[in-house]
């Protein structure tokens, strides 16, 4: 029995609050204790008090005040909960108490949004309906927000991988780009592509399909905050990071790999293969998002068809799948790219590319020299200021 007898606490936490604002306080005794039974009134007596209670308070759910506060109006009350940023304010049910002579104000007040009137020697009973009947329809407007949030999660998100749906993939990307173009940053589209080896005969119908939402799912919790996630295709999957270097993106797509081919990425008893393409914007400037995607996707698919377990970056556009043998077309190797290989010990990928190199670092080499030839010419009695390394010729 001692189980089934409501404390005083929880049965008072259990009914909606009421903010009771109102100058006089017999007003408020008289109309608090006809709340009570149904509802936990908070009472203040001018509208800066008020105001601080709606505030703070997040679970005042109706607010029941007359015009005629100090400190702060009622309409200037009003005016600042309908004007708020806060949703929950903005949208919180505001009933004022009149008297029969204030039909002025109730017009002032009627343009600044009020959601019901109701005078002071209101009966009991029909205060209490009216506030019943503005509870449910703040219930009804809070759940139809939830659901439609709902609705927008689902549209954004595949609830069976965690990742981005690919549509809502390619606007964030999209921004992405925008942001790493005004800011001089670079962006970098991973492509991976799975196999999934299952014994055929112990399949079931369907399994190949849970196997690869599992290897979604394993990405999804393996991809920074900050990172972007999209099951692109049935056994294709795209990540979309800020790149702080080449190296560091060769890292982070290491990792990744080592991650999905864990024995536990798709499920006990099945092995994920991987194959890895690599497009940055640096590359090229002037590639939108979904060209960044479509070419990342043609390099893993490169490794894919030359079965190859390297990471397939610009140097391999253009060449036979997986050889990395240098043979890129105009456009595929910068100075960024080439000095990350070189410093990965891959010199040798880059000889081919020397001529175009050269080109591109031939502004900056004319800028040395005509500064070298400058200082030259400069008196001996400047003394030697800085010198620049001296290129050769």
């Amino acid at each position: 029995m001692a189980n089934e007898v409501q404390s005083p606490s929880a049965a008072t936490a259990a009914k909606p609050r009421v903010l009771l604002a109102d100058t006089s306080r017999s007003v408020r005794a008289a109309i608090g204790s006809n709340l009570r039974d149904r509802f936990e009134v908070r009472e203040a007596d001018d509208g800066e008090a008020a105001w601080q209670a709606i505030l703070l308070d997040g679970n005042i759910r109706v607010l029941l005040t007359e015009l005629g506060l100090t400190k702060v109006s009622g309409l200037d009350l009003l005016t600042r909960v309908r004007s708020s940023k806060v949703k929950r304010i903005r949208e919180l049910p505001v009933v004022v108490m009149t008297s029969e002579d204030e039909g002025h104000d109730r017009q002032r007040a009627a343009g600044l949004g009020v959601t019901d009137w109701v005078l002071k020697t209101t009966p009991r009973a029909e205060l209490l309906a009216r506030l019943d009947v503005l509870l449910k329809l703040s219930a009804t407007r809070e759940a139809l927000a939830e659901s439609q949030a709902s609705l927008e999660s689902a549209r954004t998100v595949d609830p069976d991988t965690e990742l981005l749906n690919p549509q809502f993939f390619d606007k964030q990307v999209d921004k992405l780009v925008s942001y790493a173009r005004r800011n001089l940053s670079d962006l970098a589209l991973i492509c991976i592509r799975v196999e999934l080896s299952v014994s055929q005969a112990d399949a079931w119908e369907g399994e190949i399909e849970q196997r690869a939402k599992l290897v979604g799912r394993t990405l999804a919790a393996s991809i920074r905050l900050e990172d972007l996630g999209t099951r692109s295709e049935r056994f294709e999957y795209c990540v979309a990071t800020q790149s702080n270097g080449l190296s560091g993106i060769l890292r982070f797509a290491a990792r990744l790999r080592k991650v999905l081919e864990n024995v536990e990425a798709a499920g006990p008893g099945v092995e994920v293969w991987t194959c890895i393409g690599v497009a940055t914007l640096s590359e090229e400037l002037r590639r939108s998002a979904e060209e960044l995607r479509a070419l990342a996707q043609k390099r893993a698919q490169q490794a894919q068809t030359a079965r190859s377990r390297r990471i397939i970056l610009g140097a391999a556009e253009g060449v036979s799948p997986g050889a990395l043998d240098g043979r890129g077309e105009d456009g595929s190797m910068d100075i960024n790219l080439a000095l990350a290989l070189i410093r990965a010990g891959r010199g040798s990928e880059v000889v081919a590319h020397l001529a175009r190199l050269l080109d591109q670092l031939n502004p900056l080499l004319r800028l040395v020299r005509q500064q070298q030839e400058l200082q030259a010419a400069k008196t001996e009695g400047e003394g030697p200021g800085d010198k620049l390394p001296r290129i050769p010729k």
